[in-house]
């Protein structure tokens, strides 16, 4: 198992209760470390049940949208639960085949197992657009990645780039956190929703059929139409006023883009009391300014950068040809990629079918290493 978040501490708890010996190897020291290192103010856009890990459910008291650190805490707990054994400070290069398994390279030597797990994590890798003139920027810039509360921008001008879901929420928290003028640039208008509506929690759009085999079929076309319904049930048309239109539904857009829909509270509340400024993509920085598309400079003190990132895997796979143009897993599902390899965490929403997802890979990799009997290699570490 390579990775210690929510989906490699659950598929080696599946693994495990299936009877495989399973070891993780993670480059970080503690369990949960993508999480650990988000913005203070983050809460789980799923709802608690939806999160949950299989073999342990969240505390009720942790509340229906759960706090970033009472997850983390969360995590830590199911790791010492299931009694994984997790190896810290452990980086891996590349995957190979070998014989009856898989040959992994890694910081401390080559580890050799009858199947791998890959569960690096969907938000992986910090992606900057190569933005003309970024690296003579003088104000200050960073990506989302770094930011971790307001306090640093108390009385600042700060820019954010990007209207995705972080990028909403670290526009909200400057806003609400005293920052002097909160610019939130937007190239690409989002499908916009709050978090819950009349007591429903609306992430179950996430979760509805996507229509992966046809983008353009029947079953897209129907999610994107009750998806633009509840929109404008839930805002008339304050969305598209104040941000625009989003050029795809939720269906298409995450089919054909792997496009989440945004579920913020309060981001359109704080645009219509001029807390938060709508503006134009960036099309350059220069000097002290950001130029904006149609030529409007603006002069933030600050740049912050929500343009998402990568998945990260063509050092450590992209030589198998398991991966799609986009650099995603091309097996989904806990379906195996190649005899004895699999991934996990790289499906939209990623906490939604997690569970699932495990479940499957515990039985199909259990099922592959028992059909292979003794010939399967176990685990074995090669020192450096």
């Amino acid at each position: 198992m390579i990775g210690a978040g929510p989906a490699g501490l659950a598929a080696a708890a599946m693994l495990q209760r299936r009877g495989v010996e399973v070891v993780v190897l993670e480059r970080t020291a503690h369990v949960g470390a993508s999480w650990r290192a988000r913005y203070d103010a983050l809460r789980l856009n799923s709802v608690r049940w939806i999160s949950s890990l299989p073999g342990l459910a969240l505390d009720r008291e942790v509340g229906r949208f759960v706090r970033r650190d009472d997850f983390v805490a969360y995590l830590e707990a199911y790791a010492a639960g299931h009694r994984i054994d997790v190896r810290h400070g452990v980086s891996v290069d590349r995957l190979d085949p070998a014989p009856a398994g898989w040959r992994v390279r890694t910081s401390e030597g080559e580890w050799r197992a009858g199947a791998v797990v890959v569960a690096t994590g969907y938000d992986h890798t910090p992606v900057i657009p190569s933005w003309p003139g970024r690296a003579s920027f003088e104000g200050e810039f960073m990506h989302a990645a770094s930011y971790r509360n307001p306090e640093p921008y108390a009385a600042r001008d700060v820019l954010v780039v990007g209207a995705g879901s972080t990028g909403a929420e670290v526009a909200l928290d400057l806003a609400l956190g005293g920052a002097r003028r909160v610019l939130l640039s937007v190239r690409t208008p989002p499908n916009l929703f709050p978090r819950q509506w009349l007591g429903v929690p609306l992430q179950a759009f996430s979760l509805l059929k996507r229509g992966h085999a046809d983008p353009d079929g029947p079953s897209t076309r129907a999610v994107d139409a009750l998806g633009g319904l509840a929109q404008r049930l839930i805002h008339g048309a304050r969305a598209t006023h104040l941000l625009g239109r989003a050029p795809l539904g939720i269906a298409s857009a995450a089919a054909k883009c792997g496009r989440t829909p945004v579920f913020v509270d309060g981001l359109l509340e704080a645009i219509t009391t001029g807390a938060i400024e709508v503006v134009g993509a960036v099309e350059s920085l220069a000097g002290p300014d950001v130029v904006l598309a149609g030529g409007r400079r603006v002069r933030p003190g600050a740049v912050i950068a929500a343009t998402g990132y990568r998945h990260g895997l063509e050092s450590l796979v992209g030589h198998l040809g398991v991966l799609d143009e986009r650099g995603s897993p091309r097996a989904q599902r806990g379906a195996e990629a190649a005899p004895g390899l699999a991934f996990i965490g790289y499906r939209l929403p990623h906490l939604g079918h997690m569970p699932a997802d495990a479940r499957r890979i515990g039985r199909r990799v259990a099922h592959g290493l028992a059909a292979r009997g003794p010939e399967a290699l176990p685990i074995s570490r090669n020192q450096p």
